[in-house]
């Protein structure tokens, strides 16, 4: 899929008083839990208007209306607020059933949520990269970097995080690797379900997706960078590679907020 446009943002105020489904993202960045709801909501066909969450503003407006001050957060029509990817992911498949990114098998439904909690959720891949990443900024003293760490502050240690990383990069990598022994694409057989849209997405974070696929500011690449200096060890080509297929074959690139 092709796309030539960033997202049209509704003001928080306007959006609140409006039906059907509201989206908070962070204008102009393509943060990785973002991008990852964004390409559900397109893959499904489902309508959603688009309301900024602006990076290192207080977000008061927001946060009145959802009661937290993170992006991305989902509203549906007069439902509570929808924070989590799980709820997201959810909400998602019960809007619109088809194309389905969850399995119907519940045992294949339970290991792939198992993939997407070791991909999304706390002490997971992008939790442990965030706070690498914060712990090699936490010189700097700027008033966003220290609202960040304060938000995400965390008792472990940057080698406990590199270690947890690195468990999960090599475990997603063999998995891939069995499946490619027996002729599937996907994690899950030869079906593309939320696994691999999480995936894409959250591998920017270590490695950053070409322009091509992904327009994002400097900062955010040079992010990159440091997370893989930090981490020490290569990403596995074949996770690279499932990346690139996955997002060429089923985003709609360049994914650009």
């Amino acid at each position: 899929m092709t796309s030539d446009a960033f997202l049209d943002y509704v003001p928080v105020e306007q959006a609140r008083a409006m039906a059907g489904l509201r989206i908070a993202f962070v204008r102009g960045v393509p943060g990785v839990w973002g991008i990852a709801i964004k390409a559900i909501l397109d893959m499904k066909g489902i309508e959603y208007i688009a309301v900024p969450h602006e990076p290192g503003g207080a977000n008061l407006l927001l946060k009145e209306w959802t009661g937290q001050t993170s992006a991305p957060v989902a509203m549906f029509n007069d439902d509570r607020p929808r924070p989590h990817w799980s709820e997201m992911l959810a909400l998602a498949e019960q809007l619109r059933p088809e194309p389905p990114l969850i399995p119907a098998d519940e045992d294949e439904r339970m290991t792939m949520f198992g993939l997407c909690h070791e991909i999304c959720s706390e002490d997971g891949f992008g939790w442990n990269i965030r706070l690498l990443l914060l712990s090699a900024n936490d010189t700097t003293g700027d008033e966003r970097s220290n609202a960040l760490r304060a938000k995400y502050r965390s008792p472990v240690s940057n080698d406990y995080a590199r270690r947890r990383v690195s468990a999960i990069i090599s475990s997603l990598a063999g998995v891939l690797d069995r499946q490619a022994i027996e002729g599937k694409r996907y994690f899950m057989g030869d079906n593309l379900t939320a696994a691999d849209i999480y995936w894409a997405a959250f591998s920017n974070l270590l490695v950053p997706m070409a322009e091509d696929l992904c327009t994002m500011p400097d900062f955010v690449r040079e992010t990159g960078v440091i997370a893989q200096r930090l981490l020490e060890t290569p990403l596995p080509q074949i996770l690279l590679d499932h990346r690139n297929y996955v997002v060429r074959e089923h985003f709609r690139i360049p994914i650009a907020f």
